[in-house]
C-alpha cells in the first residue's frame, strides 16, 4: 500500500481571517505566541512588518515576520564591498523581526524552509528597491544560534544585552 504524500507546505501572507488558526499555535515561546495571535495584524496596519503564515495542510506550522532594516557592517565584509566600489555607511537589509515553528514540527526543515523564503523575497526585493542583506535579532540560546548559523547567517557584532544576537546573510554569497 502507497503512503500518502505529506501535505505541501505553503506560504501566505497572514490576514484577518487567518488569526482564528493561531489560537492553537504553539512555539513553545509566550512573546512569539502573543505576537502571531494579537499583534501581528497590529504591526501591518501601522506598516511596521508583514507577517507570514506557513501552513502543512490545513495546520498552522509556523510565522514570520518582515521589515526593513539596515546594518553597519563588520570591518572584513566592508572591506570585500568597498574593494567593489560600494562603500557605504550602512547598507540595506530585510529584517526577520520574528520567526516561530510549531513544537511538534521542529527538526522537520520548517524553519530553514523559512528561511529560504526570505532570501528568495529578499531577492525579489531587490530587484525594485536595494537589498543586499537579510537580518534577524537572534534569541542568544545555543538551538537558535545554530539554526541561523546552519542557514548562513554570520554573527556582525556583539550587544551589551545578551538576550539576542544580531546576525546577517549576504543574500549575493562570492
Amino acid at each position: 500500500m502507497k503512503e500518502d504524500a505529506k501535505p505541501k507546505i505553503q506560504i501566505v501572507k497572514l490576514t484577518e481571517d487567518l488569526i482564528p488558526l493561531a489560537d492553537k499555535f504553539d512555539c513553545g515561546d509566550l512573546d512569539l505566541n502573543e505576537f502571531i495571535r494579537e499583534d501581528a495584524l497590529k504591526y501591518f496596519k501601522g506598516k511596521l512588518a508583514v507577517t507570514y503564515a506557513v501552513f502543512s495542510g490545513r495546520d498552522l506550522v509556523g510565522f514570520f515576520c518582515l521589515n526593513n532594516d539596515s546594518i553597519r557592517l563588520n570591518p572584513e565584509d566592508k572591506k570585500r564591498l568597498d574593494r567593489i566600489g560600494k562603500s557605504q555607511k550602512t547598507y540595506p537589509a530585510i529584517k526577520i523581526g520574528r520567526l516561530g515553528v510549531s513544537r511538534n514540527r521542529r527538526g522537520q526543515g520548517v524553519g530553514s524552509f523559512i528561511i529560504e523564503n526570505v532570501i528568495g523575497k529578499a531577492l525579489e526585493h531587490s530587484e525594485n528597491i536595494g537589498c543586499r542583506y537579510v537580518t534577524v535579532d537572534a534569541y542568544n540560546q545555543d538551538t537558535t544560534l545554530k539554526f541561523y548559523s546552519k542557514n548562513g547567517f554570520k554573527i556582525f557584532r556583539e550587544k551589551e544585552e545578551k538576550d539576542s544576537v544580531p546576525m546577517y546573510l549576504d543574500i549575493l554569497p562570492d
